[in-house]
């Protein structure tokens, strides 16, 4: 009897570990999918059951950590290291993630370190939960990538996961080659691993709308992977939002089954009130969640019906609602498109100019991919130049070749002629220093040299110094060869030569050949006529002559 009850006792408990851990692989499957909140109530169960399981424990704090709640993920593992789980790796690991999340870089890896020590290095686990925490802002991503190459080298491997975030912390390094080949060994573990393919189709994302076909193509395959691949669709969801409504509410009820309950599905689903030109309609159901959802309701409703408003054309509550939007919002809710259309709503009011700058910049800052960065500091020097603010669109052009590390000949010029525009000395000198870059760059084309000289002849308004003549010169060297294109700016550069040398040099004769090259091509320029006898009569000795204006204009 006494042998059948221990035998009973020990297949209950062996039931009952089963289950635990059954909940703990249910729960990790969650996370894979996106599901926290279910993750969240399958984990509590786990932990509460049993509260010594480290691996729950660990994968709670990090489910709070993706909710963006930094205390309730360190209360989690205060709590799961008492007793004799406080030197567990696993947990030490999570505690180093939460410091990473306060900015604690240093005792972040000092924890990893002791983790490291204690599981003697051969711990994939261990080594992949270092590899993750250092994906955060204040983590080390060579770092990270090494102690995941770690443990890729472990006997036994077979973790696709750990290939997963070796590719975001390349991503993180901004090397997407480097990160696309990590997600395709993932592959090589699991060909079936949905989050591989999705990961590979984000990386292409970022590189804008040219690698389009690549990152759709890449969506639908973790879908045809996984059909319960719910992060795919909600990226396609996402991508047709403002280019076909009807793919995008199609994506979005593929999602939604597949998607938690609550305020951020809510917030979706009146979204695309917004995207199928319903502005009115969004703006009410947004009201009406935020009504009846309270502290809870998701803060990227007012985010909703600040973009509403502005389609409406109504500035006021736009600018109203977005900056109730950033006062509420988590930072991963917010995306740099927000800052942009702040910024162009705030510039209407007079009161919120100062505002406008800093809203452009916060865009550019926001968004970690090059190309991005420089199309929205392109928007900025648009804005500013549209507006009527020439000083301004000179700063955000010249921004433009601060932010792109290989600026073209469109950048350059539109950077030196803005310059140029604004008509004061310090913007003539960085015209003509935006002008010897291109000329560096396209030594052949006439742009660079005549900017340069007309940029250097608005600084030496006596020419006496004649620090234009040699990019004058140059221009005409090259204009030359197509004078009919160039009829009116080589009218410019050769009335410029007869002033400085009729006036400065007091060669009158090289003034007249160049006065005469405009006659040429311009048989009726009576400037270029007159100022040519007035010469003449002074080269022969007659009376003195006024010294000759530039046929050129200006």
């Amino acid at each position: 009897m006494t042998k059948m009850k221990h035998g009973l006792v020990a297949v209950v408990m062996l039931m009952s570990n089963f289950v635990i851990a059954q909940s703990v692989q249910e729960a990790k499957k969650f996370i894979y999918y996106g599901r926290y909140q279910s993750a969240k109530l399958a984990l509590e169960k786990v932990v509460a059951g049993n509260p010594a399981d480290a691996e729950a424990v660990y994968w709670l704090s990090q489910v709070h950590l993706a909710q963006n709640d930094i205390e309730g993920a360190k209360a989690v593992l205060r709590k799961g290291m008492e007793g004799a789980n406080g030197s567990n790796p696993l947990l030490l690991a999570g505690m180093g993630h939460v410091e990473l999340e306060e900015g604690k870089a240093n005792d972040a890896r000092q924890r990893f370190e002791t983790a490291i020590s204690v599981s003697k290095g051969k711990d994939i686990n261990v080594l992949n939960a270092i590899g993750k925490a250092n994906l955060e802002k204040a983590g080390d991503a060579n770092y990270a990538i090494e102690k995941l190459t770690q443990a890729t080298q472990i006997k036994g491997f077979k973790e696709p996961d750990v290939y997963i975030n070796m590719g975001d912390a390349y991503r993180k390094k901004l090397d997407g080659g480097g990160a696309v080949s990590s997600y395709q060994n993932a592959l090589t573990i699991d060909p079936k691993y949905a989050a591989a393919k999705y990961k590979i189709g984000k990386v292409y994302l970022t590189q804008g709308s040219d690698q389009k076909d690549v990152f759709l193509r890449n969506f639908e395959d973790a879908i045809a992977m996984d059909p319960n691949y719910g992060p795919a669709y909600y990226d396609l969801y996402v991508y047709y939002f403002l280019r076909d409504v009807n793919k995008s509410t199609t994506y979005f009820n593929q999602y939604k089954p597949l998607a938690d309950k609550g305020p951020a599905l809510d917030y979706e689903e009146a979204s695309l009130k917004f995207a199928s030109g319903d502005f009115k309609g969004a703006i009410a159901k947004a009201d009406e969640l935020l009504a009846s959802q309270g502290a809870n309701a998701d803060a990227r409703l007012y985010r909703l019906k600040g973009y509403s408003y502005d389609k409406m054309g109504d500035s006021v509550n736009a600018v109203k609602e977005l900056e109730t939007f950033f006062e509420k919002a988590r930072p991963d809710q917010i995306i740099p498109d927000n800052y942009l259309n702040l910024a162009i709503n705030s510039a209407k009011f007079p009161e919120r100019q100062a505002r406008v700058d800093k809203y452009f910049q916060l865009a550019i800052d926001a968004d970690t991919s090059v190309p991005n960065k420089i199309e929205y500091t392109r928007k900025a020097a648009e804005f500013f130049k549209k507006a009527g603010n020439q000083p301004k669109a000179a700063e955000w052009y010249t921004k433009v070749l601060y932010v792109n590390p290989n600026p073209g000949k469109v950048d350059l010029y539109n950077a030196g002629i803005e310059n140029f525009r604004v008509l004061q000395i310090p913007t003539y000198q960085r015209a003509d220093s935006i002008f010897k870059l291109y000329k560096a760059k396209y030594p052949d084309e006439v742009y660079g040299h005549y900017w340069s000289f007309r940029s250097l002849s608005a600084i030496d308004t006596t020419m006496e110094a004649g620090i234009a003549i040699p990019d004058c010169m140059r221009f005409i060297e090259i204009a030359e060869s197509d004078k009919v294109k160039n009829k009116n700016t080589l009218i410019t550069a050769y009335g410029y030569m007869a002033g400085y040398n009729a006036n400065i040099k007091k060669d009158f004769p090289t003034a007249i050949s160049y006065l005469d090259k405009i006659i040429v091509i311009d048989p009726t320029n009576a400037d270029a006529t007159k100022n040519k006898e007035i010469l003449q009569k002074a080269s022969k000795g007659g009376a003195a002559a006024s010294p000759p204006k530039s046929p050129g204009g200006k």
